[in-house]
């Protein structure tokens, strides 16, 4: 096999031209952060500015800098609400614009109510100057962003070392986040009988002078998927790449960055290792707090509870509610309240059944409550009771946990935190209706688990809104990542 030389001369240093494009893919997230952020407080900061600039007479209110910080923060919390943080989805550019009209039209409605309740906190020209220029703000800084992230001088040119499983998942989501990730998959490195070719890249055999090809290549990462079938003095050839400048990432942390999913099926006996065994922490109580002090506040909806449990009596009669035996942390049962959507005979046979999207047992008022999410309402109950958690892996049935349990057998491995009413698995992948797709929610679970923390509840919560009101729907439709 040939490969293309893109080194000028031998003597050269390798990698000079990528030297300074060493950024990670979390690090470019967190840069879009700090840039809706900036586009926020351009819009608060730089529309009384602006309004200065051209009326001499501008006096600033008291509450102005209140109402700045509110906006910028409001600001942020809309594009996210609206999808446009998310890199884990494909079309970031296209998000981005539809997620600057909806925050602009939302902040908008925002503003006037806070013009009618609070007349005088801050000059009104101004602060509706300031919603086109957030917006403006923020189109051309995410213009800049993608600009970057697709430029040359970003790039990861990268390897992949083996053509097994984990390997073959980590190409898959290196490239289907091309455009908002700057990795660019050029070869493999596999066994001789591997073929030519893999996703349209070149394979190169383990048979090869390894540094010497990735040097043609310009690699500067190296992608590691199993090493088991690996030759010992190929492993040792592998050293004298990360000598020479060559970084190195196991190719389930690269599959995890890129998709908020553990990588199950590549973790192997030391498993521990990859997950915690315990969770808990100042955090832990702060959740708890938070979890009893929203279930508290639910009781407005004393009167919606109401008109619920009549119009299920009214369409499909008694039962209003379902009191189901769940699995809860640790192994712990309890019993789990919701609104009963599917009809009273649904599982006649006795035996738990799988339920799916468009379940045929759902009742016409069940298929409004799955829609909007308000079934689950009498979990703040059990929220209240300790039994569940606002945020975390949705507890299972008893007898879906212990055949789940024989076939994945990190499946227990979720219950290390509190169920929740919703979470990373419910916005992503809602549905598991097989041994394979609840595989997928599983990777999503333990993702939540291993990343347990107040930043991953908040863009949980975002998402779980987004999806309510209709602005964002799963990821994920399949146990496969398309």
């Amino acid at each position: 096999m040939t490969l293309p030389n893109v080194a000028t001369s031998a003597g050269e240093a390798p990698f000079r031209r990528r030297r300074a494009t060493l950024l990670r893919h979390a690090e470019l997230a967190s840069a879009l952060v700090f840039a809706d952020f900036l586009a926020g407080a351009a819009g608060a900061w730089g529309g009384p500015w602006l309004w200065a600039t051209f009326d001499r007479e501008f006096t600033p209110t008291a509450g102005l800098p209140v109402w700045q910080w509110a906006f910028t923060l409001v600001w942020f919390g809309g594009l996210r609400l609206f999808g446009a943080g998310d890199l884990l989805r494909p079309r970031l550019g296209r998000r981005s614009l539809r997620a600057v009209v909806l925050t602009t039209v939302a902040v908008t409605a925002l503003v006037l109510v806070g013009f009618y309740a609070i007349p005088f906190v801050a000059p009104r020209g101004s602060s509706v100057l300031a919603l086109p220029l957030a917006a403006l703000a923020t189109l051309v800084l995410r213009f800049a962003y993608l600009r970057l992230v697709r430029s040359p001088l970003l790039d990861r040119r990268l390897a992949i070392i083996g053509t097994d499983d984990a390997a073959k998942r980590a190409a898959l989501a290196i490239i289907g986040a091309r455009d908002a990730a700057p990795y660019r998959l050029v070869a493999f490195v596999g066994p001789p009988e591997t073929g030519d070719r893999l996703f349209g890249r070149p394979v190169i055999s383990v048979e090869r002078d390894l540094w010497a090809d990735l040097r043609r290549l310009d690699v500067d990462l190296v992608v590691v998927g199993h090493t088991r079938s690996l030759p010992a003095p190929f492993l040792s050839e592998l050293v004298r790449c990360f000598e020479q400048g060559v970084e190195a990432v196991p190719a389930t942390t690269l599959y995890e960055e890129l998709t908020g999913r553990v990588m199950v099926a590549a973790l192997e006996a030391d498993w521990y290792a990859e997950l915690p065994t315990r969770v808990g922490g100042v955090y832990a109580v702060v959740k708890r707090l938070l979890d009893v002090a929203v279930a508290s506040a639910a009781a407005v909806t004393a009167p919606l509870l109401f008109v619920i449990a009549v119009a299920i009596l009214l369409d499909s009669g008694r039962p209003i509610l379902v009191r189901q035996i769940r699995v809860g942390q640790r192994g712990e049962r309890f019993v789990l309240h919701k609104f009963r959507t599917m009809r009273p005979d649904a599982e006649d046979e006795g035996a738990p059944v799988w339920s799916t999207p468009d379940d045929p047992r759902r009742t016409r008022v069940g298929r409004v409550l799955r829609r909007l999410h308000l079934d689950e309402l009498p979990q703040l109950w059990d929220v209240l009771r300790g039994r569940m958690s606002l945020i975390g892996p949705r507890p299972e049935r008893p007898a879906f946990v212990e055949r789940l349990a024989a076939e994945l057998p990190l499946y227990r491995a979720r219950a290390l935190v509190r169920p929740g009413i919703t979470g990373w698995a419910q916005v992503l992948f809602p549905y598991a209706g097989s041994v394979e797709e609840s595989l997928a929610k599983l990777e999503f679970d333990l993702y939540y688990v291993r990343h347990f923390g107040p930043l991953l509840d908040l863009s949980i919560a975002l998402r779980t809104v987004a999806t309510m009101v209709g602005l964002a729907r799963p990821e994920y439709e399949h146990a496969e990542m398309r």
